[in-house]
């Protein structure tokens, strides 16, 4: 799954410092891509647009590199986005480096609530093989209620086709 690829459209907006960033990304070179991620973020204001932007891929690469603190900035970022898909896209890919599936299912949740169309979070979800939610959500997956409903339907659906 070559994640890197779906994310990145126009940034013609963006610091030439994030610009770059996404080239170093693109080729793989993370050190030189976490410190131009870095120093975008650090010069940009908490009220320019593109704040969480910077922060999130300032976190990812950090993720990248072993730190763990670089999932916190993206957490901490993803609360306060209301627009930006690459966002959430940056905290899924940075929950699944530290191998946490549920985190980062709700991760593409809320992101494609925002951005349903965005390539990456759609790729990743489709790549994840993301479950249906269960028939009777306040119950558990496994609960045998839940079981039999769920066979019901499948059966209903199979006969109707």
């Amino acid at each position: 799954m070559d994640i890197e690829n779906l994310t990145y459209s126009d940034y013609s907006l963006c610091t030439p410092n994030f610009i770059n960033g996404i080239e170093f990304l693109k080729r793989g070179m993370i050190s030189q891509a976490s410190h131009s991620f870095e120093m975008a973020y650090e010069q940009t204001s908490y009220n320019d647009a593109h704040y969480n932007k910077y922060a999130s891929f300032c976190g990812y690469t950090r993720v990248l590199n072993g730190d763990r603190g670089g999932l916190t900035i993206c957490r901490e970022v993803a609360r306060n986005e209301m627009h930006d898909g690459d966002v959430f896209y940056n905290l899924a890919k940075s929950e699944w480096h530290f191998k946490d599936r549920k985190r980062t299912v709700l991760s593409l949740k809320k992101g494609l609530k925002i951005d349903s169309m965005h390539p990456g979070m759609r790729e990743f979800r489709n790549d994840l093989g993301v479950r249906k939610s269960t028939p009777i959500g306040f119950l558990p997956r496994n609960h045998g209620i839940n079981n039999k409903v769920g066979r019901f339907f499948r059966k209903e659906r199979q006969e109707q086709q």
